[in-house]
């Protein structure tokens, strides 16, 4: 492989200077020296030996990424391109699975700091909001690592990126009554869960400001998953003044599918459907979903963009960051004739 040191001899100028030129640091070289260093650097193919570069900079250009559950397809969509727009910068990613558990959480970070990862990306869990502040501020400071969490509000003093969940909710409700409807059932996420309170809050403005009622018996709670959509398929149903569903992520909503097409309900006719998330099976299923997308590009890039300023300045500045919704308008919306 070739070396500084024969870049230096061809150029016939010091290693140190060679070093200087392919680092882009300020120097007195000539700019002539400089394309002269670069183009046999290009011309011998060299590459700079990674390993010696982030030893010498005490960096490993790895990030350590934390995630609540990978099999939800939300999670798995800001993995892979967390991957993506972390290579793009040069950087390696340490994955980990918390399993929706604090202790995983807090293991993982001490794991990532033992391992000398430059900083870590948390996507905190449920459990994480339900352990005791001293907890989660003691998690935060684990290695004195710069630390941004993604897809979650705090009052700790630590950098996050989030989306606008009561926003989001808030469309997605507003367009449902736009088509007419006002019995509108939302299928919400646990008490305890990631944002769940915040789209209930946005589902609840949103019938205010039309000025229709807010029935409790209208919302059913979910877990986020498959299964528990089809275990409330039939409650949902079974009033029949009800002509939509809000469902506060995509994949409970595909849940009600699922179960309408194992009874041979027409469920498409039978109800309009909203979902989140914008996942992507909604758009090939029969009749494609309308769904709030929560622009996971934006809120990645935010987030990358927080901790490799934090990283590049050695300051860790506490900022809070909120993306905005936006809805994708499909076919799973019919209109309610007065």
């Amino acid at each position: 492989m070739p070396t500084m040191k024969e870049i230096a001899k061809r150029a016939n100028v010091s290693v140190a200077a060679v070093s200087v030129v392919l680092n882009n640091k300020k120097s007195r070289i000539s700019k002539a020296k400089k394309a002269e260093i670069k183009q046999i650097a290009k011309d011998l193919n060299y590459h700079p030996n990674i390993a010696a570069v982030t030893l010498s900079k005490n960096i490993s250009l790895t990030i350590g990424l934390i995630v609540p559950d990978i099999t939800n397809p939300f999670f798995a969509t800001l993995t892979r391109l967390i991957e993506q727009q972390l290579g793009a910068q040069g950087y390696s990613t340490l994955f980990v699975d918390s399993n929706n558990s604090f202790a995983a959480e807090s293991d993982a970070v001490q794991n990532m700091v033992s391992r000398g990862v430059d900083g870590i990306i948390l996507v905190p869990s449920n459990e994480f909001f339900l352990s005791k502040k001293k907890e989660r501020k003691a998690l935060i400071e684990k290695g004195d690592k710069p630390i941004v969490l993604l897809n979650a509000y705090t009052d700790l003093k630590v950098s996050y990126v989030n989306f606008d969940n009561v926003q989001g909710a808030y469309l997605a409700t507003q367009e449902l009554i736009n088509y007419g409807h006002t019995h509108i059932a939302f299928i919400r996420g646990k008490a305890n869960f990631v944002n769940a309170a915040e789209r209930l809050a946005g589902y609840r403005q949103a019938l205010k400001d039309n000025r229709i009622a807010f029935n409790n018996d209208l919302v059913f709670e979910g877990d986020y998953t498959l299964d528990s959509g089809a275990k409330l398929a039939p409650k949902i149903l079974e009033d029949p003044a009800t002509t939509a569903i809000l469902s506060a992520n995509d994949l409970m909503l595909f849940g009600v599918i699922k179960w309408a097409k194992q009874n041979f309900v027409d469920i498409f006719s039978r109800v309009s459907m909203v979902g989140f998330d914008n996942d992507p099976y909604g758009e090939i299923i029969e009749v494609p979903l309308t769904t709030v997308d929560q622009q996971p590009l934006e809120m990645v890039n935010e987030t990358i963009d927080l901790l490799l300023e934090m990283l590049t300045t050695g300051e860790k500045v506490v900022q809070h960051l909120i993306v905005k919704p936006k809805l994708i308008k499909r076919s799973s919306i019919h209109k309610i004739e007065n």
